[in-house]
């Protein structure tokens, strides 16, 4: 079994991400957020799982086995549609044999898996909770129409940030969907490095009373993807009719960008030291 575990996290590590959530990027810096405040608890539970292995090494690993695993296709989204403005289960969370229900209802059963599941379950429900708690915070993830932005065609012609400073010519203009835009391109036209837009979160962001509000606050899946789909209906509704995602569309966008990125990282912190400082909850040896 050791084996086994051991070469699911190496495949974790090693493989690049697909590029259907966040973005390796996106989900590393909500991993790294995350790891920053575990409790001991939680840091000893996953340092038993992933052994040297970071929360960000594995946080991709979702989209590397989506292809291979099509029951867990539908874990990444909620199908609400653009106007509507709650979620209902029946309608945006539909059980399909085939491809899985939603990311709401796959996060309630993971904290079950994660304190009573066997070893392999166990490190498989860290890797999808890890993933899954970044994609509840993607505004285009939970939204049912035009594919969540996949069939909306965009130029991103906004400077940003890093481009203020020089940037490659390749940088200068990107053709691109929408839903991709907000997985990665965004984040790039921020900061390229993520390690480095995780210290801007922390010395930016992550010090505003909401931050520390969040931080203590709990909730429910169900009340983050409402959330999430409200700032999806602003940002979608903002987008020019001709698809071009300009400077004045960039200022919008990155207050909610930085939000949610650090968002998801708090309440991905919460839900594992919540989970594994229950009573009872395994705390598994660390692996050689």
């Amino acid at each position: 079994m050791r084996i086994i575990i051991t070469i699911v996290v190496w495949t974790a590590i090693c493989l690049p991400g697909n590029a259907l959530a966040w973005g390796q990027e996106g989900h590393s810096i909500i991993a790294e957020i995350a790891q920053r405040r575990l409790s001991p608890a939680a840091q000893a539970a996953v340092r038993g799982l992933l052994g040297n292995g970071s929360l960000a090494a594995v946080s991709t690993w979702p989209d590397d086995i989506r292809d291979s695993r099509h029951t867990t296709t539908k874990w990444h989204f909620a199908d609400i549609p653009l106007d509507k403005n709650d979620f209902i289960p029946e309608r945006d969370c539909k059980p399909d044999a085939a491809n899985g229900d939603c990311v709401v209802a796959e996060l309630e059963r993971l904290r079950t898996e994660l304190r009573h599941g066997s070893r392999q379950q166990r490190l498989e429900a860290l890797m999808f909770a890890v993933h899954f708690l970044g994609d509840i915070h993607q505004p285009l993830h939970t939204v049912a129409d035009k594919r969540g932005g996949n069939d909306i065609e965009v130029t991103i012609t906004a400077a940003g940030l890093t481009c203020a400073t020089g940037c490659p010519p390749e940088f200068k203009t990107i053709k691109t969907e929408f839903h991709r835009a907000w997985d990665s391109d965004l984040i790039h036209r921020t900061v390229f490095n993520w390690g480095t837009y995780v210290d801007r979160l922390e010395t930016g962001w992550l010090k505003s009373a909401e931050a520390g509000k969040i931080g203590l606050d709990g909730g429910k899946p169900a009340d983050w993807v409402v959330e999430t789909h409200r700032y999806a209906q602003t940002m979608w509704r903002l987008l020019r009719q001709d698809g071009v995602i300009d400077d004045a569309y960039f200022e919008k966008a990155l207050p909610v960008l930085d939000r949610q990125l650090a968002v998801a990282g708090l309440r991905l912190a919460r839900f594992l030291n919540e989970t594994f400082e229950e009573p009872g909850s395994p705390a598994p040896r660390r692996t050689r």
